[in-house]
């Protein structure tokens, strides 16, 4: 073995490892060869675990290679949406993250969706989970990490209960709707304006809460940006709509003047004279949360006796009654509600002219005999 040359007092040896040559240095002989094993231990190690990585690893991959391309607050739920996943302990004792991703089988992941199921976790949910996890190996396929996808042929679980569309999200009724905005202003909630105010736009809770005084003028509502959550779940204003589409202008009509004016005047009650910033906030001043509406609607909903729905509903709410008063203008519509597909409008549209046909089928009395 040739002999180690010194450097700046230092002994230094060189070595070759996957065509590419490294440099240690050592205080001794001993401290040299010490170091001279750990790097090549740690080359190893990377090496194995870029070619015959375990599923965290190389989702750890997959994550940066997308960075550039997605949004933090997409990556962060994707991640979460893995995570769920990932830390499952299958029946082998195994986790299921910790396992190689050439080892995985598709017994592995209806083992680790089986798990999920009975921990509570909802079909609906489970599929855009498993849904983002094929994608996961889609791309391991792609870079030759793997030879097939054990994903692929999954299929998906049945729905159980009512879609969400007709639950949670659905469009209230006009006496639902009344005793909900009844009940706020009675409970004296902070959070009246903007329920009117999603109601009568049919802008999306972060879209309302990103609102500033000067994305208002005379006549106009400028939607320009939206809530958003970073990589690490931040709560932010970001520099942008949710999609292209979602920038857009809404009219400003008399009504929505004057909760404007109303919102004013409580931020200065709230947060003090002349206050300038964000128009819809929490109660306590910080950006407005999804999370918190939804859990004072569904303290108003329990006074009120009315079933639980969420914020969204309060768009869909407007979609349905714009749809049954001005049906030919559906692409107005589309343009208000800032789709970015027609066909999510014309969707919303068939539902509603179909329920509105089976109430007036059924309000429609014929009669066809004597007695």
């Amino acid at each position: 073995m040739a002999k180690p040359k010194r450097h700046n007092g230092y002994l230094v040896k060189t070595f070759t490892f996957d065509g590419k040559r490294y440099y240690v240095y050592g205080r001794d002989q001993r401290d040299l060869d010490d170091k001279v094993h750990q790097k090549k231990q740690e080359l190893e190690n990377q090496q194995e675990s870029y070619v015959d990585p375990t599923l965290d690893g190389y989702y750890d991959y997959f994550t940066e290679i997308r960075r550039s391309e997605i949004r933090e607050s997409t990556l962060r739920g994707q991640k979460y949406q893995f995570r769920n996943i990932s830390e499952v302990v299958l029946p082998s004792g195994k986790q299921f993250g910790k396992m190689k991703i050439r080892e995985i089988t598709r017994r592995d992941i209806e083992l680790a969706r089986q798990t999920l199921l009975e921990k509570g976790k909802t079909p609906q949910y489970l599929n855009i989970c498993f849904g983002h996890l094929n994608h996961v190996f889609a791309s391991a396929v792609l870079d030759d990490t793997i030879t097939k996808n054990p994903c692929k042929a999954l299929k998906q679980l049945k729905r159980e209960g009512k879609p969400i569309s007709e639950t949670k999200h659905r469009a209230l009724s006009e006496e639902e709707t009344v005793r909900f905005l009844r009940a706020a202003e009675e409970r004296g909630s902070v959070y009246l304006n903007c329920f009117k105010m999603m109601l009568l736009t049919g802008l999306r809770v972060g879209e309302l809460g990103a609102l500033y005084l000067t994305d208002i003028d005379d006549d106009t509502i400028h939607v320009r940006r939206s809530i958003t959550r970073d990589e690490v779940g931040q709560y932010l204003v970001g520099e942008n709509a949710k999609t292209q589409s979602g920038i857009r202008e809404i009219p400003l009509t008399p009504q929505l003047k004057r909760i404007i004016m109303d919102q004013r005047e409580l931020n200065n009650k709230l947060f003090g004279f002349g206050w300038s910033g964000l128009i819809f906030q929490s109660a306590e001043g910080e950006i407005l949360r999804e999370y918190t509406v939804n859990r004072e609607i569904k303290r108003i909903c329990m006074e009120a006796g009315i079933e639980y729905f969420t914020c969204h509903a309060l768009r869909i709410t407007f979609a349905t009654r714009f749809i049954e008063q001005r049906p030919q203008d559906y692409k107005i519509l589309s343009d208000i509600m800032g789709h970015k597909d027609i066909s999510i409008t014309l969707n919303l549209y068939t539902r509603v002219m179909r329920e509105n046909k089976i109430a007036a089928m059924n309000g429609v009395r014929i009669r066809t005999s004597d007695g």
